[in-house]
């Protein structure tokens, strides 16, 4: 099932069920490109810190090509495996088009000699397709926000616009309530296969550490036994894990 997701997702990212089938939203697509690695000896976040305002000042002479592109720069804390992730560079793209004219100017105008400076090695470098299902209070560049991602399967007889439409329902009431969490679906497009039962990875966000606390709060006071909340199904999620960091560049 998730190859067939992969596949569709990569062409439109819409996925088409019979006709008889009629969904509530069409979902709100996007790209990101998440580099997952180990710090070289002797450096850390404040050395890749330094290494992002060297990449800002060359993607400022690209004419634009890097202005719709947002980074985030997270390191791991709630975690299974500290021992082998340091950190994770994450770009987010409106568009494939974008994106991939970012990638084709990286590859062929210079991003080469600005790698032979990168305090990091990655280990994995991962395309993905992201639906969004609601925003974070607010990302901008500086703040230090609190994600969580999680492997989710769906549960029989439901398909993934369905989960969509049930999880954007939720949002919305969640929002009225005061919520401020940032929700994501996700399917890797290439650089990494799911676990075997595992369709969609989810990322719930947060602008700073602290709100994902007071939205926890929020949930667990207002929310938990709301219709939204009991109507929210079709899927279950596992192994979370968690990264704090900072938003470094927010679209112009």
């Amino acid at each position: 099932m998730k190859q067939l997701f992969t596949v569709l997702l990569t062409m439109s990212f819409v996925i088409y069920a019979q006709d008889d089938v009629q969904y509530k939203y069409e979902p709100e697509a996007n790209k990101a490109e998440y580099y997952i690695g180990t710090f070289n000896k002797g450096k850390d976040v404040e050395d890749l810190s330094a290494w992002y305002e060297k990449f800002a000042k060359w993607a400022e002479t690209k004419d634009g090509i890097y202005d719709s592109m947002s980074v985030a720069i997270l390191q791991p804390y709630f975690h299974s495996n500290l021992a082998g992730i340091d950190v994770m560079w994450v770009n987010t793209w409106p568009t494939p088009g974008e994106q991939f004219k970012g990638l084709e100017t990286w590859i062929t105008d210079g991003g080469a000699y600005l790698l032979k400076s990168l305090p990091v090695t990655n280990s994995q470098q991962i395309d993905t397709w992201q639906w969004t299902i609601s925003q974070p209070a607010s990302m901008q560049a500086g703040n230090m926000m609190y994600a969580t991602y999680a492997d989710c399967s769906l549960e029989e007889g439901y398909d993934l616009r369905q989960v969509y439409d049930l999880y954007k329902d939720f949002a919305i009431y969640a929002q009225s309530e005061g919520d401020t969490v940032g929700r994501k679906i996700i399917v890797p497009d290439s650089g990494v296969q799911l676990a075997d039962g595992v369709d969609f990875v989810r990322l719930m966000y947060s602008s700073s550490i602290s709100e994902r606390g007071s939205n926890a709060d929020l949930y667990f006071s207002k929310i938990i036994d709301s219709e939204a909340d009991q109507n929210l199904k079709g899927f279950s999620c596992t192994n979370a894990r968690s990264y704090f960091g900072a938003a470094m560049r927010s679209p112009s």
